[in-house]
Parts: C-alpha cells; sequence; structure tokens
C-alpha cells in the first residue's frame, strides 16, 4: 500500500502503513505569500534586475477540527503529503523548504513527502505553516495560480475512500498516542501571483468529511 509514503519515512514499520484507514477530510492547506498565521492569496512581483520573477509560497495548515477517535483528540500530526501545481506560467525554477523538523522523502521540489518526530506537530493551536516553495520564473509572468495537485497524492492510489475524497493533501496522526496509521484529507485555498483581473481563490474541500466515514468524530 503506498500510504507508506507517509508513515515509512523512518517513523514507523512498513507494516503499520498496510493497516492505515483515510478517515475523512478535516482542514484546509492555505497557500499563501507570506508565512501566517493569516494568509495572503495575491500579491503583485515585478521582474528584478536580472529579469527573473521570484516568489515564495506558503502551505498553512488550518481550520482543523478537533476530532475524537482512537487514541483519543488528534492534537498533532505525524506527517504530511502534498504536491505544489503551478498554471499560467512555466517555472524557471522550485525550491521546497519544509518549515517543521522533518524528514522528507519526495522525489522532486514539486513534492512533500514527509514525516515528523514521533510526538508530532501540534495542530490544535491554531494554523500550522508546513512547507516555503521559492518559485522563480524568467521575465514578467501574469495570472500565475499555485493550488495543490491531487494526483500527487499518491498514498491515496491504494487506500479505500481517500481517491475519490478530493483530498489536495493528506496528514497522519502523532507516532505517540498510536494514530500514524489513521490519515486524514485536507483541501485546498489556492494563491495566485499578479492577476489581471478578480481571481477565483475559492478553497476547493474534500468531498468526504470525518464525519462520513466516522472513524473520528467532532469532539462535543
Amino acid at each position: 500500500m503506498r500510504a507508506f509514503l507517509i508513515l515509512a519515512v523512518g517513523l514507523v514499520a512498513a507494516g503499520a502503513a498496510a493497516a492505515s484507514d483515510f478517515c475523512g477530510g478535516n482542514g484546509i492547506v492555505a497557500l499563501s505569500f507570506t508565512e501566517g498565521p493569516e494568509a495572503t492569496a495575491i500579491t503583485t512581483v515585478e521582474p528584478g534586475e536580472a529579469g527573473l520573477t521570484t516568489v515564495a509560497v506558503h502551505a498553512i495548515l488550518d481550520d482543523v477540527t478537533p476530532v475524537d477517535g482512537p487514541g483519543g483528540v488528534v492534537l498533532a500530526i505525524g506527517g504530511f503529503e502534498m504536491a505544489l501545481r503551478v498554471t499560467g506560467a512555466e517555472p524557471l525554477s522550485i525550491a521546497k523548504r519544509i518549515l517543521v523538523p522533518h524528514r522528507d522523502f519526495g522525489p522532486t521540489p514539486r513534492q512533500i513527502w514527509a514525516g515528523v518526530a514521533s510526538d508530532g506537530e501540534r495542530i490544535d493551536q491554531g494554523p500550522l505553516p508546513l512547507v516555503a516553495w521559492t518559485v522563480t520564473f524568467t521575465g514578467k509572468v501574469e495570472d500565475v495560480r499555485f493550488d495543490l495537485d491531487p494526483a500527487g497524492l499518491l498514498s491515496c492510489e491504494d487506500l479505500p475512500g481517500c481517491a475519490d475524497s478530493g483530498a489536495s493533501a493528506l496528514y497522519s496522526g502523532a507516532v505517540d498516542v498510536a494514530q500514524e496509521g489513521f490519515l486524514f484529507g485536507a483541501g485546498c485555498m489556492p494563491a495566485v501571483l499578479n492577476p489581471t483581473g478578480e481571481p477565483d481563490l475559492q478553497p476547493v474541500p474534500c468531498t468526504v468529511a470525518v464525519t462520513d466515514v466516522g472513524i473520528f468524530q467532532p469532539r462535543p
């Protein structure tokens, strides 16, 4: 099962990944031109002296509802998976920087398959910045859209219920509370560079909620 792409990054054995469960959608990854906590979804950047346009795009996990289930309330994440998508112009280069202590097995700059420490990164204390991509273009660009590519979630391919959930990103619970085998989907709020009109910034949520699956439930 390809759910090992999140789980088998030195945190848990491959055998644990075989017991992974998709638990539905919970939260949004907001793409932002600032690190947060509030997302900045629109910016204008002109080419520099070398004729290059460079912008930093941050991925911030937000709007996570406290849920309770096996292992208790999900307070922290143990790993996450996402893939940056850029449309409207072809980047000259992309570099990634993960903003939390991690091990990343993503094979390209666009892809993140990261695991964090066994006690996880807290998600119950507000928005959590996860990744910053530095994206460079040649010359002036307009109407460049950044979002997350669901096709980049290889863990979804063999995970029942995940592929049709509309998830744009995935994250798992923390190892210390034995929640590493539970994967949650997150939607995406896009960002636009140098828009020439009013861009569509509507979030794209998961279509399968935690309550639809039933393994975890919103905390009373």
